[in-house]
């Protein structure tokens, strides 16, 4: 039951989540409003490589819950750092001949922040304390689900094992898994 209590908020992210996914809410890249668009002065030491520019960028702009940047040269042969986090996305984009830097902030709406929200890993790196917690609180609730589980096919093959339900019931979950498991490969 405390399993269960514990693991309420999660599935309810989880569901929605579902549900943006399957609605197709729009991305950052396709909402009404466009992203914030600030120029600031920045000046990339001459020898540095793309990654060691993207490092400045990142120490220089200190984005919010971001993890390490994604690094890219655009159509243009710009320089492009790209900050995703659960809020969204900053690009970044090295305007060299001119020594400045365009930082572009997408923000998410509350239905892709709850997709984003429901796809943290312990295996993230760079990310804040709040997010960290969140990944552990989600990883808890995965083995505790799966201790819920466990434990519910034992009570229910231990306390029930003489109902036809309860065999009939088993042999579908096992067969319904076998079929998707056989239909996939």
């Amino acid at each position: 039951m405390y399993l269960g209590l514990v693991n309420f908020s999660l599935l309810i992210v989880f569901g929605l989540a579902g549900l943006v996914v399957t609605a197709e809410a729009p991305d950052i890249f396709k909402q009404k409003q466009g992203p914030v668009v600030v120029v600031r002065e920045f000046t990339a030491p001459p020898s540095a490589s793309d990654r060691a520019v993207a490092g400045l960028l990142a120490d220089t702009l200190q984005v919010a819950h971001a993890g390490p940047p994604v690094v890219h040269r655009n159509a243009a042969n710009q320089l492009v750092a790209e900050f995703y986090s659960v809020n969204g996305m900053v690009r970044a984009t090295l305007l060299e001949g001119e020594g400045r830097v365009q930082i572009q902030t997408f923000r998410n709406s509350i239905w892709r922040f709850i997709d984003n929200a429901h796809a943290t890993t312990i295996a993230e790196e760079g990310r804040d304390a709040a997010l960290r917690a969140w990944a552990w609180y989600i990883e808890l609730s995965i083995w505790s689900l799966i201790a819920m589980g466990l434990s519910g096919l034992w009570l229910g093959v231990a306390a029930r094992w003489n109902f036809r339900w309860t065999r009939i019931s088993l042999a579908a979950g096992c067969a319904a898994f076998a079929a998707l498991y056989w239909l996939e490969r």
